[in-house]
């Protein structure tokens, strides 16, 4: 009965978000996220505490408020996009850098676009109706099947094609070897046997290989893109590509591509730190978060702490 008046209510949002004025659309979605930031202690405490250690004398008092806040805007913009013509969401989206995009895919070679949990990763998803180009992504899947009925209908609207996050690695690859062009996130803990630590902020962060696996195997050319909002305009860039050729196969190949990787994320949430998904606890898991929130303990040690025993082979006590 409660996924079923989360349905209905979630329904009723998305019918209202799209068909009141943009900005009033905006304002009711930026006071939720204000809401969820008064009502959602532990959230904000995640992402203060992340914030605070990642960014040293860069991070505000009232940050966490921002990070609430564009959520709101990723949520309308989401929604409201899908039901944009292409004429629309070009005078809605600017595109710098697409020279980088096209020598990739002028090489001939599977092309790998990555990006991150930064400004509102969902814009992304059209690329292929606002450049004429084909690409698959992979997406998680909620277990409620009636919220991802509407989660799907709003992301099979972009052009891409949607790929669940397990069991694909191979039919990424494939594409790859085919001369065609993916998209994934790259900013994710792996999981407790399959991860590898990058350095994050400078702090050791558990990191999903499997990107970097995928491109290696697949021959790619990886051009990393982000999508920031300014003014009311999103701004997409692609930045320069990397060549998965220049890192060697095996564990170590993929160690130094995925910190490539992590690397070229931190330099963009450097340059816009309220426009990164901070309520993710990104360094470790959630019930350690709890942990460190109930205990008061100092949030630096306990990583380091945490990535001494992963590496020696002890549990965490």
């Amino acid at each position: 009965m409660l996924r079923k008046i989360r349905y209905i209510f979630s329904l009723g949002m998305i019918w209202l978000l799209r068909h009141v004025p943009y900005a009033v659309a905006i304002a009711i979605a930026r006071f939720f996220g204000l809401l969820g930031w008064v009502l959602d202690p532990l959230h904000r405490k995640i992402a203060s505490i992340q914030m605070k250690q990642a960014l040293g004398n860069d991070y505000a008092r009232y940050d966490t408020l921002k990070v609430f806040m564009r959520h709101g805007d990723i949520l309308v913009d989401a929604i409201r996009f899908a039901y944009m013509d292409r004429s629309e969401l070009s005078r809605r989206i600017t595109v710098e850098g697409r020279h980088f995009l096209d020598q990739a895919i002028a090489s001939g070679r599977g092309v790998m676009l990555i990006t991150g949990h930064i400004g509102n990763w969902e814009v992304l998803a059209h690329l292929p109706r606002l450049m004429d180009i084909e690409f698959c992504v992979m997406a998680d899947r909620r277990k409620d099947p009636l919220m991802e009925s509407i989660v799907d209908s709003i992301r099979s609207r972009s052009g891409a094609t949607i790929l669940p996050p397990k069991g694909k690695a191979l039919m990424l690859i494939r594409e790859l070897r085919k001369g065609r062009v993916i998209g994934i996130l790259v900013d994710q803990r792996g999981k407790r046997g399959d991860k590898v630590f990058c350095n994050v902020f400078g702090m050791p962060a558990p990191t999903n290989p499997a990107p970097a696996f995928i491109a290696i195997k697949g021959d790619a050319i990886i051009v990393p893109v982000y999508a920031i909002k300014e003014r009311g305009k999103y701004m997409v860039c692609f930045d320069a590509p990397i060549d998965s050729r220049d890192f060697t196969e095996g564990r170590e190949g993929i160690f130094d591509l995925s910190q490539v990787m992590q690397t070229w994320v931190e330099s963009i949430v450097r340059k816009y730190p309220t426009h990164w998904f901070w309520l993710h606890s990104r360094w470790t898991r959630r019930s350690d978060m709890r942990k460190i929130i109930k205990t008061g303990q100092d949030f630096k040690t306990y990583i380091f702490t945490q990535n001494e025993r992963v590496m020696s082979g002890s549990p965490m006590i």
